[in-house]
């Protein structure tokens, strides 16, 4: 009787080992077939040369995102017609009944033979534009696009998802520009939207780790870019069902045909081969609010309009929002920005800066250095600008440099908060004049919240 318990507890035991082997197996996205649907845009008048390119941006988008096998269609759906073809699939896979012979949604006949290969695709993607509009309130063209695009899971009969994406285009040119811009924005959104469905969120496992570097499954096989984020998750069983919690931070920092290396941002004991990581889906951008006090080289003064008692300004408080693209990049990564300071004498410059930023990664901490070229107007001449320009090139009366060092802290996984010194220095073109077109320049410190979209 002692023998036969001893051999019941030993099964019992090997059963819940492997139930906790086969709970904390990672699972592995594989490569999915899609037939994407050029962009339907009926009773909209959208210009033609506009049109040219955008079906294969669209497309474009599934096959740089590696994940896919992509079966291009020529066909293209109108927003009241998207429904119908769903309904078709639905019943056909729930009644399971033959496909009929062909079938026509609008202006879109579907032949039998592309039914069935439609059929076979794991999911379907239909792309459609639901409202087109195009103003022109002030000296400006404003065109803005609502696109909606639905997936279909065609093996299921089911509809995984819709993404509604809104873009907007501005051009003091022509109708033609604001709507290529609003267009244009649609691959970005689009990218984004299609990571964040389930479905298609990169599911992968560690293959090597310690306390500041991961070799990851997956490499451009899978689409796997340079600043891609993935989490490491801690599953558990609780009553029959798997708990997942998030339990660290990743950033690819190298990508391979296979295997990619991660930096570790943060991680708990979770951490470790054949530990579990997902796909954080962003944007690709990195936006950073920051309050900034510039102290003045030398001090400013503004126009003498009769009086000799003038006050001079020695800093000016400014208010700014840098925007990194971290999506393709690592440590060093390009960097848009534009800043207000808060100076009367200067009727209040506006400064919009380009350049790159170089960052070295301690886990949660970051040092960094940027660089940039930057153009600046002031208030006045932006109203100027904004009433009477016709072109689409913008007015600078100054030109210049902006630079900074500083340090982060990552305080959670979509946000961090930092403080740098920095100095600017603004050229103007028409310094002689003096007032608000003389140079100036200074030194201060900055410090925000920086935000991973």
């Amino acid at each position: 009787m002692g023998k036969l318990r001893t051999i019941v507890l030993a099964l019992l035991a090997l059963l819940i080992a492997a139930g906790t082997v086969t709970a904390q197996q990672a699972e592995i996205s594989k490569k999915q077939d899609v037939a994407v649907f050029a962009l339907g845009y009926y009773g909209y008048n959208i210009p033609l040369e506009v049109l040219a390119n955008v079906d294969a941006e669209i497309q474009g988008v599934f096959v740089n995102l590696g994940r896919f096998n992509v079966l291009g269609q020529t066909e293209r759906f109108s927003s009241k017609d998207v429904q119908d073809f769903i309904n078709l699939i639905q019943t056909a896979k729930q009644n399971n009944t033959p496909l009929p012979d062909e079938v026509k949604f609008g202006d879109v006949q579907l032949t039998e033979g592309l039914l069935k290969k439609l059929y076979g695709a794991f999911v379907v993607v239909i792309p459609t534009i639901v409202d087109f509009k195009v103003e022109k309130p002030n000296n400006e063209y404003q065109a803005r696009i609502k696109t909606s695009v639905a997936f279909l899971n065609v093996a299921e009969g089911t509809t995984i998802g819709m993404a509604n994406i809104e873009t907007t285009g501005t051009s003091k040119e022509t109708q033609t520009k604001a709507v290529a811009d609003a267009i244009n924005a649609i691959p970005v959104q689009l990218t984004y939207e299609v990571r964040k469905i389930p479905a298609f969120t990169l599911r992968t496992q560690v293959l090597q780790a310690n306390a500041f570097e991961v070799k990851m499954q997956f490499g451009t096989d899978m689409g796997v870019m340079v600043g891609d984020e993935y989490v490491v998750v801690k599953r558990s069983t609780i009553g029959g069902l798997v708990d997942e919690r998030e339990d660290g931070l990743l950033v690819i920092k190298d990508v391979g045909p296979q295997i990619s290396t991660a930096a570790v941002r943060y991680a708990g004991p979770t951490l470790k081969e054949g530990a579990q990581l997902r796909e954080v889906p962003r944007l690709g951008v990195d936006v950073e609010p920051y309050l900034y006090y510039l102290t003045y080289f030398n001090n400013v003064y503004g126009w003498d309009l009769g009086t000799t008692n003038l006050t001079p300004t020695k800093g000016a408080l400014a208010i700014g929002a840098k925007a990194a693209v971290s999506r393709g990049f690592y440590d060093v990564r390009p960097i848009v920005g534009v800043q207000i300071n808060f100076d009367t004498a200067l009727w209040l410059p506006v400064i919009a800066y380009a350049g790159v930023e170089y960052n070295i990664y301690l886990r949660r901490l970051a040092l960094t250095g940027t660089a940039a070229f930057a153009g600046a107007s002031n208030a006045i001449v932006r109203i100027l600008e904004e009433n009477y320009s016709t072109s689409d090139d913008p007015w600078f009366t100054h030109y210049g440099i902006k630079l900074n060092v500083g340090v982060s802290y990552l305080i959670s996984r979509d946000m961090r908060i930092f403080a740098n010194g920095g100095m600017d220095y603004l050229f103007g073109v028409a310094g002689s004049v003096g007032g608000p077109f003389q140079s100036y320049g200074g030194y201060g410190i900055a410090a925000g919240i920086a935000f991973k979209l």
